[in-house]
């Protein structure tokens, strides 16, 4: 089965979950992420980093939600 894919970044920043960061966000993130899906919505890879203390699993929820929207809108773009 051939499906199309979408990557997108997400971190946490200041306490804050971001995603597609920056040069200046990227910098100082505690946690930085790459998440990666199929067109159905299916995760094909996911991969986080703290950069300095461990993260809660909120966080990495925050920001898997926030990298699934990001990616439903590069999908929709595309449809475009």
């Amino acid at each position: 089965e051939i499906l199309p894919v979408a990557a997108i970044s997400a971190g946490i920043v200041d306490g804050q979950a971001l995603l597609d960061l920056d040069y200046a966000e990227d910098s100082t993130a505690e946690v930085d992420a790459n998440f990666v899906m199929t067109g159905d919505g299916r995760w094909v890879e996911t991969q986080c980093t703290a950069e300095g203390k461990p993260f809660r699993p909120e966080d990495f929820g925050r920001m898997a939600v926030l990298a699934r929207k990001g990616i439903d809108e590069l999908f929709t773009f595309w449809a475009q």
